[in-house]
Parts: structure tokens; C-alpha cells; sequence
């Protein structure tokens, strides 16, 4: 039997786990509600008091807001394959912009690895885009002497591909081949044209949200096929 229902590993502020609550509760996106039940997977009887937000041990400050929210906050050094291993069983483990934020590649495989060891139904990552193709990623923007804002984030020290996760969700299956599992990659947020605030000139300063006239100017073009500006990576064990 599972601990807790929801694990929300970097949480901030549980804002993750309002939002998958509101989910599966029927309340907001028809859309993503679908790609749950797409993946046959049954939300019914997610209780509030059984979810987990975890964060950094300096994120301390955080537990009264998520606390106050009636969920669990614990804190762990999310970057060390240790600390990982105390991961507690979950229903789901939610992974959403957080991969990039740990120190480095390695320790983005070892945190999804880790999420799927332990959880019984439900791993959901949601990446910010930094493929650099050029039909739907940032190559597009790059031909213009653009890019994403949040490709040059003091924050975002591990650029995780989707290919990274689709792999270290494979690499985990081969050494855990009683575990059967669906995997589900979508793209989940969009820019259409270079007017979107979040794109930026190249040369914008670093940790730059998002575009300002004093940055330069910047070309007009729409985008078809639009640009991903997320991902999101779904595993749903069988």
C-alpha cells in the first residue's frame, strides 16, 4: 500500500499539487484530464492529507505556506543519490519544472529513476523546452538571433532534454523488467510568434524573464508547426 498519494518533488510552494488536485477533481483542464485517462489512470480517492511537497533543506521557509495548504513538506538534498533513496512509495511522483534545476544531467537521471522506483502508478515530468531543433525548439528562434528566456538562467544548470528522460525512463526499465509501464510525450505549452515576451534576443542578460524594448529589437514571425515551449513526459505503470 502506498504511503502518500502524491509525492511533489521541488515543490516551492505546492502550487504542483493544487494543480494536479484540480485535475483529477474535475475542475480545470479537460485537457490534461484526457491524457490521464488516455493512460487508463484511475485518480479516484487522492486524498489532500497525503500529499508530500519536497524541497532543498534551504527551502525551509516554504513549509508553512505548503503546510497551510494541508500537505506534507519534507526537505532533502534532492542532488545527492542518498538522499533519493529515502524517497518514500507514492501514487504519483509529479516532476514539473524541476529537473533543470538540479546541478547537472547525472542528477536529473537519478532523480526520475528514483521518482520511478518509487511510485505505483504515476510519474509526470514537465520540462521546459531547450531542444534545439529548429522545426519546433529554439533553433527556430536561433535562425532570427533569438531564444527562450529561460535558456540562460543562472537556475537552470542541467539542460534536460525530453530525449534525457525518455532514456533514463528506458535505461530504468531494463534493470527493472517486472515493472510494465506506458510512457506518454506531449508537447504542453506553445509560442506562436516571436512576440511572445518570453522570447528574447540572444545577447539579453542572464536570468532575463522576459523581452524589454532595451533589450533590442527583435524580427516579427509566426510559427507553423508553433514552438514547444514544455513538455511534458508521462509514465503509467500497468
Amino acid at each position: 500500500m502506498s504511503k502518500f498519494d502524491v509525492v511533489d518533488l521541488g515543490t516551492k510552494h505546492g502550487n504542483a499539487i493544487q494543480t494536479f488536485l484540480r485535475l483529477v477533481q474535475n475542475r480545470d483542464s479537460k485537457k490534461v484530464l484526457r491524457v490521464l485517462s488516455e493512460l487508463n489512470f484511475d485518480p479516484s480517492k487522492i486524498q489532500k492529507n497525503l500529499c508530500l511537497g519536497v524541497e532543498r533543506p534551504e527551502a525551509e521557509s516554504y513549509r508553512n505556506i505548503v503546510e497551510k495548504k494541508g500537505y506534507k513538506f519534507l526537505t532533502l538534498d534532492l542532488s545527492s543519490s542518498l538522499a533519493l533513496s529515502t524517497l518514500p512509495v507514492s501514487r504519483v511522483y509529479l516532476l514539473w519544472h524541476f529537473l533543470e534545476h538540479l546541478p547537472d544531467k547525472e542528477s536529473s537521471k537519478q532523480a526520475v529513476q528514483s521518482a520511478l522506483s518509487q511510485s505505483t502508478g504515476l510519474v509526470w515530468c514537465r520540462l521546459p523546452s531547450f531542444q534545439q531543433d529548429d522545426q519546433t525548439g529554439e533553433g527556430a528562434l536561433r535562425k532570427l538571433g533569438l531564444r527562450f528566456s529561460w535558456t540562460h538562467w543562472r537556475g537552470h544548470t542541467s539542460f534536460w532534454l525530453v530525449e534525457d528522460c525518455v532514456n533514463a525512463i528506458n535505461e530504468w526499465g531494463l534493470q527493472n523488467p517486472k515493472r510494465k509501464y506506458d510512457i506518454l510525450v506531449k508537447p504542453c505549452d506553445y509560442i506562436k510568434d516571436t512576440a511572445d515576451k518570453r522570447v528574447v534576443p540572444i545577447g539579453a542578460p542572464i536570468d532575463t524573464n522576459e523581452y524589454a524594448r532595451s533589450q533590442g529589437p527583435k524580427s516579427f514571425k509566426t510559427f507553423q508547426p508553433k514552438l514547444a515551449a514544455a513538455w511534458e513526459v508521462i509514465v503509467r505503470f500497468q
